[in-house]
Order: C-alpha cells, then structure tokens, then sequence
C-alpha cells in the first residue's frame, strides 16, 4: 500500500518546497546580517581597519549573491526547486549594489 501524503517520501511535496523557501531566507538574512556586522565593526574603528571593513561589507553580499547563485544552479541540475534560490540571488546582487553605492562616500571621504 502506498503512503498518499505529499510529504513522505521523496520530499518533492510542498514540504520540500517551504524547506527550499526557509533555507533561502536564511541564507540571505545570514549574509546581510554579515555585512551589516562588517560596516557596524568599521564604525567602531578607525584609519586603515575601518577602510578595510567599509571594502568587505559589500564582498560579503557578493560572496553570498554567487553562493546563492550556485545553489540555484545545483537545483536547476537537479530537477529541484531553483526558483526559490534564484530569487534569492537576484535579491543579494541588489543588495551588494545598495551596499557597494552606500559604502562609496565612506570611501571618497
């Protein structure tokens, strides 16, 4: 007899669809906490270490837009739920952008 419940299984049901959901969130939540931990530390300092932080708080999110974009593509080989991932990566690129036009100033001054 077979199980008729979406959820057991493969995981392929709406199950492996919300852990695909959560996974990306925080993913995304972890990197610009990151960041914004990076430019928080930079404000704390000063001279060369807070340029140098001012410099890693967008790297962070780049760094975490191409994780983001790689999981899309492991997902997408996969037959998985790439959407998801690729949403996330569109979301983090924006955000290096926010970050990497946000930090510029800093720099300039």
């Amino acid at each position: 007899m077979t199980d008729q419940n979406p959820d057991a299984g493969d995981r392929r049901g709406p199950r492996r669809s919300r852990d695909e959901f959560r996974q990306a969130l925080v993913h995304g939540s972890v990197t610009i906490g990151l960041a914004l931990l990076v430019l928080v530390a930079a404000g704390l300092t000063d001279g060369t270490a807070r340029t140098a932080l001012i410099v890693t708080a967008p790297i962070v999110v780049l760094v975490g837009a191409v994780a983001a974009l790689w999981r899309t593509y492991r997902n997408w080989r996969a037959g998985g739920r790439w959407q998801v991932w690729q949403g996330a990566s569109w979301f983090l690129l924006a955000m290096f952008i926010f970050f990497l036009f946000g930090t510029g100033p800093a720099l300039v001054s």
